[in-house]
């Protein structure tokens, strides 16, 4: 069979899929990268663009390695690409710890995640979606996912049209880990922490030439206790208080979480390879806390239902699976390659929640509250590319299926008592998004190198409000250009500009328009007439790259429509109901500048700073704008050739909600590692040492007016041991004292647990 010949008729049949819109396509959210090496973690260095028909070099064997003073690669036109396996904190953090460390990228004490303060950002794990990375999953995930499972992250502020449009705020690619030295390779990483943390890792690899095995075990055992308060003032027409409600509470959080995952690689042929991984997650917590709440009426009276004491208890459990098998095949050049991928992963979790309230005055009450989600998400690709005359080109077709459903129920303590109907609730959906996808990358000149794209995705999503028997149906078609240019000023620097339109669906939750009960105070509910937000995002950016120092400026500006904002109104005196609209328009603009370098030989510093200004509409038609600043640096000190001391702080920008902002917070972690011996080291970590991972948030309206804050307990500690099991050492941490890095050859691909399923290293899908 001539592979190119059966290649060109795929081409073409895609391309016509995707020119005429006429069927149901398949497109790859993000081809996996080859994860790069740098010399300092987290932070990337710009480089030249590859030949399309570049490859992975082989990898070295066991014991072998190659020094390289200067830095490799990490830049694509579309994306910067951060290396992170030489953070010293990764081997007992978690994966929110490796994000902080990222540009740009701040995960907050409750795992939300933003990059440049946008909040709607999608983050996936080897270049595919995952059911453990959306919704009230994702902030979970991050927190319980093993750091030093993760080999680098990608950033993509405008992501190419070989990715999904979902994500005004663009997204985050978490790269895993992945061995294929010849022989038998592995880790065994163990960490004891105060407050009876502790974790442990292993992971093993044997590749044969022909077929490598791999997989792992990882055992962790976290959680933080936090403290909160919370004021809110009710508003008459007159702008006068007719109630206030003032909270304060203590709160605590412990979890297990236990992840298993194995995976085969076999090279059928010289051009054909066939992989497929397998992982097993499941998660445990349990919770307890205390609240007081005083409060007043217009009266000044203290009116029974305000003034009470309410103790709970809360028991969360989880489990997710992950499944994948993937064709690769190169045709007759090694420019020519056709990827065929399926995956498939699912997350069932429950959620018992016991709260009995004491009142000064009136009847005591206890409430049982149940949460039952159930998700699957399976995702078929089909990615072509081959070089077309001096260019490449890129063709894809992808079809996601997403099926999910929430029983939510509440009732009083007393198990005899009818559930109450207006807080139970039973919602389902299903959604299915095709799309297709070309690109084509090509030099003009001898300076510029250019890239333009479009996508095409249709969703047909289709809801179920099983409690009142309702149904709807939402299904459109959207269009999705991409362009991108680099212009080569000299060896050492270059220009970089880019453009992409992206999306913000509203997710099915917020479709849902039942009510659903959170608190006496607090209720929520979905709004089924939200449409998707429309943004266009612009980017111009200057990069320097010589040897051992590094540095860039962006410029970016975006400009939204149709913003999907929380909005919060009383819905009865003593009731706030929060809700979604769509409202208006946004803009969002900056500079962000990134350096990194050594101030002498032994000092390497890291700095990253974003300055930007936020615009948008309010729910009263008025418009609310601020000035936002937020950066990280990095102290990497190499004491000796055995010893190395880390010190990283990053700060938050204050975020806009359209009702008010959260308030910025920042972070500090201390990091020590010793070398004892080529395969065993040493690693301790404190992190939040300056106690001030806290959050503040602000709602500030015509008709009320709260603020609340929380924050965690810190700092907290970390002693542990790595020790490496044949080969080199694959953490690659190892450095001569001449502050020049030793690193595997090749580029790892994709993650060796699970090919992009959920989770990490503490969840399916992770690697090494």
């Amino acid at each position: 069979m001539n592979f190119s010949k059966s290649i060109r008729s795929t081409t073409a049949l895609c391309g016509g899929v995707f020119l005429s819109l006429a069927a149901p396509a398949m497109a790859q959210d993000a081809p996996a990268a080859p994860p790069p090496a740098q010399t300092t973690p987290a932070q990337a260095a710009p480089a030249a663009e590859p030949a399309p028909d570049a490859q992975p070099a082989p990898e070295s064997t066991p014991g072998s390695s190659v020094t390289i003073t200067g830095k490799k690669p990490t830049n694509r036109i579309d994306r910067q690409t951060y290396d992170v396996k030489n953070d010293i904190d990764a081997q007992s953090g978690t994966a929110a710890d490796t994000l902080n460390k990222v540009p740009s990228v701040n995960v907050d004490p409750e795992g939300n995640v933003t990059l440049r303060g946008n909040s709607n950002v999608q983050v996936y794990v080897d270049g595919k979606p995952s059911a453990m990375m959306k919704g009230d999953n994702r902030a979970a995930t991050l927190q319980s996912m093993a750091g030093g499972d993760i080999d680098s992250v990608e950033v993509m502020n405008n992501p190419g049209a070989q990715f999904s449009a979902e994500g005004s705020g663009g997204i985050i690619n978490i790269v895993m880990r992945r061995n294929r030295k010849p022989g038998n390779s592995g880790t065994i990483i163990a960490n004891i922490g105060s407050q009876g943390r502790y974790n442990a890792t292993f992971s093993g690899a044997r590749n044969s030439g022909k077929m490598t095995l791999s997989g792992g075990a990882s055992f962790r055992h976290d959680g933080r206790d936090s403290r909160s308060s919370s004021t809110q003032q009710r508003f008459n027409q007159a702008g006068a208080v007719v109630s206030e409600r003032d909270q304060s509470g203590l709160g605590s959080n412990r979890f297990d979480n236990l992840s298993l995952n194995g995976g085969i690689d076999y090279n059928i042929t010289d051009t054909d390879q066939v992989s497929t991984q397998l992982g097993y997650g499941k998660r445990t917590a349990d919770s307890d806390g205390i609240d007081i709440y005083t409060g007043f009426d217009n009266s000044g009276s203290t009116p029974k239902n305000i003034d009470r004491t309410r103790n709970s208890m809360g028991e969360n459990d989880r489990e997710d699976t992950s499944f994948s098998v993937r064709w690769d095949h190169t045709g007759d050049s090694p420019a020519e390659t056709l990827k065929v991928d399926l995956r498939v992963s699912t997350s069932n979790g429950n959620n018992l929640s016991t709260a009995y309230t004491d009142y000064v005055t009136g009847t005591d009450f206890e409430e049982v509250r149940t949460s039952d989600q159930r998700s699957a998400n399976g995702t078929f690709s089909i990615d072509y590319q081959r070089n077309v005359g001096s260019g490449q080109l890129s063709l894809g077709t992808q079809t996601t299926y997403d099926d999910n459903q929430v029983v939510n129920t509440s009732q009083s303590g007393d198990p005899d008592a009818p559930a109450d109907a207006l807080l139970n609730n039973d919602f389902a959906y299903k959604q299915i998004v095709n799309a297709a996808y070309v690109t084509y990358q090509t030099p003009i000149g001898e300076k510029w190198t250019v890239m333009g794209g479009l996508r095409s995705e249709t969703i047909d999503l289709k809801t179920r409000q099983i409690t009142t028997g309702t149904t709807g149906t939402t299904s459109y078609t959207k269009l999705v250009p991409s362009a991108f240019a680099t212009y080569t000023l000299s060896d050492n620097s270059k220009l970089r500009f880019s453009y992409s339109h992206r999306l913000r669906r509203p997710n099915p939750q917020d479709l849902n328009p039942y009510v659903i009960y959170l608190d006496p105070q607090n209720v929520m509910a979905g709004n089924p007439d939200l449409v998707p937000s429309e943004s266009d995002s612009f980017e111009a950016g200057y990069e320097y790259n010589k040897e051992q120092t590094s540095y860039a400026l962006r410029l970016y500006y975006r400009k939204s429509t149709n913003q999907i904002t929380d909005v919060s109104t009383f819905i009865s005196p003593g009731v706030l109901l929060t809700t979604k609209q769509n409202l208006g328009e946004g803009q969002q603009s900056g500079l962000e500048f990134n350096y990194n370098g050594k101030l002498w030989q032994k000092l390497t510093v890291s700095v990253n700073g974003n300055v930007g200004y936020e615009e948008l509409e309010t729910p009263n038609g008025g418009t609310d704008s601020g000035i936002t600043t937020r950066g990280r640096v990095s102290l990497d000190y190499q004491v000796s050739t055995k010893d190395r001391v880390q010190l990283s702080m990053f700060t938050s920008g204050q975020q806009l909600t359209g009702q008010g902002y959260r308030s910025p917070f920042s972070r500090g972690q201390l990091s020590y590692r010793r070398q004892i011996n080529p395969k065993l080291a040493f690693v301790a970590t404190a992190d939040d040492i300056f106690r001030t991972a806290k959050v503040r948030s602000v709602t500030d309206t015509a008709t009320v007016y709260s603020e609340s804050y929380r924050s965690m307990s810190a700092p907290t500690f970390y002693i542990g041991l790595n020790y490496i099991l044949g080969g080199a050492n694959p953490n690659q941490q190892n450095q001569d004292g001449q502050g020049r890095e030793r690193w595997r050859e090749g580029g790892g691909g994709r993650g060796n647990w699970g090919g992009g399923g959920p989770g990490g290293g503490m969840g399916p899908g992770g690697g090494f």
